[in-house]
C-alpha cells in the first residue's frame, strides 16, 4: 500500500499481481476502470507459470460509494505476489516488483514505461522451467570434478589456508562478524525488495532529474533515469495518438549496483546536498517542507539486511559503510529514516537512520556520517509477527501486531509523546491503556 495525503491518491496491490489506483471523491460514482497489462518476463523463453491464474476483472461500469473509487488497474503477468509499490504523484508514476521483475507505469497517461525481468537463470521456484537433461549430465561432472580436485589439496596447504583465515579473522573489530559472500545461485534472488523515486543526480553532476531505484534479494540495485515531459513536447504516445498533446515517459538505465556480499536489499533513500532525505512528493511545492538542496552533490543510502552503505553521486563510489553483524544471525528487518526534535531547543532537529533487526531491537545510526548512536530493546525476538508487521512514522514513533486484532504503538522521541495504549483493531471501545515497559525506549540521544 501507498497513499499521498496531498493529492488523495492511493495504490494497493495484490497477491494476484494486481496494482490498483484509486483517487478520493466525495460523491458516489458508476464506471468502468481502465485495465492494462504489463509483462514482466518480456517473452523469455523457458518459463512455465504453475501458479495461480489472474483474477478478472469487472469491465462493465460498477457502483462506487463515496470514499476512494479504482480508476486505474495494471495487471502484472505472471500474476505473481506484489513484493514492493511505489508512488510519485507529482510524476503521475506507480512502480511495482514482483519474483519475476518490476515495472513502471504512467497511470495519467495509462501507459507502461518500463519492464525490466529480474529473474537469475538458476531460480528454480521462480521459473520452474524445464532441465535440460543434457545440461543436468554436464553440471553434475562439473561438480565431481571440483570435488575431486578439492580433495588432492594437501595436508601442508589446508593448514596455511587455516592460518590465513585465522589472520583474516583478526583484522576484523571484536565487535563485528565477517560478512561471507552468498551464492548467486540461491533460488529467488530476483525478487524485488523495495522501490523509490527520487529527484536527484544520476547522469551527470550538474543536471538533475528524476530517477527509479529497485532493490532485489540477491543485492542488485538498478537506477533508471527517468524523463517526464511537460505537456506539449515533442514525444507523442503511441497508445495516446498523434492528435494528442500527451507525451510518453521514458525510462533509460543509469546505473547498476551489485552488493559483494549479495545480501537481500531492504531499503534505498536518496539524501540532498545536506545530507537529509528527500521529501515526499507536494511537500515542497506546497511549502510544506524546506526544499531539498540541489547545488551540492547527492548521496544513496542502500540498506542491506547485513550492513548499511552510502554512495556518492552520480559517480555512485562508496563513502561509509557499518556492517550491523554484532551478534550471530542479526539481520535488518525495517529500515526508516526519521526527524527527531530536541525537547528542549524548538529550533533543533536532526535525522537519524533507524534499523528494526531479527532480534527486534532498535539502532540509531546519524547520516550519513552512519555513526551508532543508541540501541533499545523493543519486541521480543521470538515475535516474528510482530517484527515483520513493524511500521514507522516520521517523527520517532512505530506501531506492531501483538495478535492478529490487537497491535502497539512505541515512541523513540521524548518530544512526541502521547499516552501509550494497546489498541484492538476489532473493538475500539475496550482498548486497555498500559504502561510503558520501559522508559529507556522513550529516551532519545537529542536532549
Amino acid at each position: 500500500i501507498s497513499l499521498c495525503k496531498y493529492s488523495n491518491k492511493l495504490v494497493v496491490a495484490g497477491t494476484a499481481g494486481q496494482v490498483i489506483v484509486l483517487g478520493f471523491n466525495d460523491e458516489r460514482s458508476d464506471h468502468s476502470v481502465d485495465v492494462s497489462t504489463v509483462d514482466l518476463l518480456q517473452n523469455k523463453e523457458g518459463f512455465t507459470w504453475k501458479g495461480h491464474d489472474r483474477l478478472e476483472p469487472r469491465l462493465k461500469p460498477a457502483p462506487f460509494p463515496q470514499g476512494f473509487q479504482p480508476q486505474v488497474l495494471v495487471q502484472c503477468l505472471p500474476p505473481a505476489s506484489v513484493t514492493a509499490v511505489a508512488l510519485h504523484t507529482e510524476w503521475n508514476l506507480i512502480a511495482f516488483g514482483t519474483s519475476h521483475g518490476f515495472g513502471l507505469f504512467d497511470y495519467h497517461r495509462r501507459n507502461a514505461v518500463l519492464a525490466r525481468c529480474t529473474l537469475h537463470p538458476n531460480d528454480s521456484l521462480a521459473m520452474e522451467g524445464p532441465l535440460s537433461r543434457v545440461k543436468s549430465l554436464k553440471k553434475s561432472l562439473r561438480q565431481s570434478f571440483r570435488r575431486i580436485r578439492k580433495s588432492r589439496v594437501s595436508g601442508k596447504k589446508r593448514v596455511q589456508e587455516a592460518n590465513a583465515a585465522l589472520a583474516e579473522q583478526e583484522e576484523v573489530a571484536p565487535v563485528q562478524r565477517r560478512i561471507e559472500p552468498r551464492s548467486a545461485d540461491d533460488s529467488l534472488s530476483g525478487v524485488v525488495r523495495c522501490l523509490c523515486f527520487a529527484d536527484t543526480f544520476l547522469r551527470d553532476g550538474t543536471h538533475h532529474g528524476a530517477t527509479l531505484w529497485a532493490g532485489t534479494n540477491s543485492g542488485s540495485v538498478y537506477a533508471y533515469a527517468l524523463e517526464v515531459p511537460s505537456v506539449g513536447s515533442g514525444r507523442v504516445c503511441e497508445r495516446a495518438g498523434a492528435s494528442e498533446s500527451s507525451s510518453c515517459v521514458e525510462a533509460v538505465l543509469g546505473k547498476e549496483i551489485q552488493l559483494m556480499h549479495r545480501a537481500p536489499v531492504v531499503s534505498i533513500s536518496v539524501l540532498d546536498g545536506r545530507g537529509k532525505p528527500l521529501p515526499d512528493p507536494y511537500e515542497a511545492s506546497q511549502d510544506l517542507a524546506i526544499a531539498p538542496d540541489m547545488t551540492n552533490a547527492h548521496s544513496v543510502l542502500i540498506a542491506s539486511e547485513e550492513q548499511l552503505k552510502v554512495f556518492s553521486l552520480p559517480k555512485v563510489s562508496a563513502k561509509t559503510k557499518f556492517k550491523l553483524t554484532a551478534h550471530e544471525g542479526c539481520r535488518v528487518r525495517k529500515v526508516a529514516l526519521m526527524l527527531f526534535s530536541s525537547a528542549v531547543q524548538e529550533d533543533y532537529s536532526e535525522h537519524a537512520l533507524v534499523c528494526l533487526t531479527n532480534l527486534g531491537d532498535m539502532h540509531l545510526f546519524n547520516v550519513p556520517g552512519l555513526r551508532p548512536q543508541v540501541r533499545y530493546d523493543c519486541i521480543r525476538k521470538e515475535d516474528i509477527s510482530g517484527i515483520a508487521s513493524c511500521v514507522f512514522t516520521k517523527n520517532g514513533q512505530g506501531f506492531y501486531l501483538i495478535s492478529p486484532s490487537e497491535y502497539e504503538r512505541f515512541s523513540l522521541s521524548t518530544k512526541v509523546l502521547t499516552d501509550f495504549h494497546r489498541a484492538n483493531a476489532a473493538a475500539p471501545a475496550l482498548a486497555r491503556h498500559r504502561q510503558a515497559r520501559s522508559s529507556s525506549c522513550l529516551k532519545n540521544q537529542i536532549q
